[in-house]
């Protein structure tokens, strides 16, 4: 019993976020403070610059500095993460889809871990020592994941240092513009007539007669538009704007001649 508590305790706090003062440094795009040990955070929605494809993606430069070149894997913890997301590993020299809730990049004959030469963030084969993680959020839900990246010793299977990966992921809010303070001027007119939306806006525009017959439809560019209605007969008429994120709003315009 006390081997099995034990064998329990060991694999809780193997999956704690670690920093030891290892030799080992975690940079998001290669730059700014060690955040080895620590977590880095990021708002997203549906429309976010930084979900391309629907792929958000961050690159974690992992540097060596133990003293001697290192061959290391990457293991990957799902904290807290919904069902429906689906997330890749990249970690050189491939990218790889990660499944369960832990997941290690390969170490095999034919797929070898990196080994990271002492000193650098380059490999044995030159390449960058980047950790990319690529996550593939459920864009019609709103939720918050946490993803926790071991650096994992080959020959021992010693997770050496971590950081997390905290993803706030929100619905997008459709932005409702407020109706405009449309203006038609002059009313009465015989003319011309100038229709303004107090704004920059582009707009359509319709106008029917007394009878609800469509005597004109146009568009309306950054906010102003001048009509001829010389050759429109005397009577009421009624002018329709509408637009994007705009409530169609209707204006009576009366000719007179």
């Amino acid at each position: 019993m006390k081997k099995i508590l034990l064998s329990t305790f060991l694999f809780a706090f193997g999956f704690n976020a670690l920093s030891q003062g290892d030799g080992i440094s975690i940079q998001v795009n290669g730059v700014g403070v060690d955040i080895s040990g620590g977590s880095h955070s990021v708002n997203l929605y549906g429309t976010s610059p930084d979900l391309v494809g629907g792929i958000y993606e961050v690159k974690f430069k992992v540097t060596n500095t133990t003293g001697a070149d290192q061959q290391w894997k990457i293991t990957r913890k799902k904290v807290s993460v919904p069902s429906s997301w689906v997330d890749q590993i990249c970690w050189p020299p491939l990218c790889y889809n990660a499944s369960g809730d832990v997941y290690s990049t390969p170490n095999s004959g034919g797929n070898p871990a990196p080994t990271i030469v002492d000193g650098t963030h380059l490999t044995t084969d030159g390449l960058e020592a980047e950790l990319k993680p690529r996550i593939t959020p459920d864009v019609n839900n709103a939720s918050y994941a946490i993803y926790r990246y071991y650096i994992t010793d080959v020959v021992s299977g010693n997770y050496l240092d971590s950081v997390d990966l905290n993803i706030n992921f929100t619905l997008n809010t459709a932005v409702v513009k407020p109706n405009p303070v449309i203006t038609v001027s002059p009313n009465p007119a015989s003319e011309m007539v100038t229709i303004s939306l107090g704004s920059s806006d582009d707009a359509n525009i319709r106008i029917v007669d007394g009878l609800g017959k469509q005597v004109l439809s146009t568009t309306l560019y950054n906010g102003q538009k001048s009509i001829d209605v010389s050759d429109f007969k005397t009577g009421v008429y009624i002018i329709t704007i509408d637009g994007s994120g705009i409530k169609a709003v209707n204006k009576k315009l009366i000719i007179k001649h």
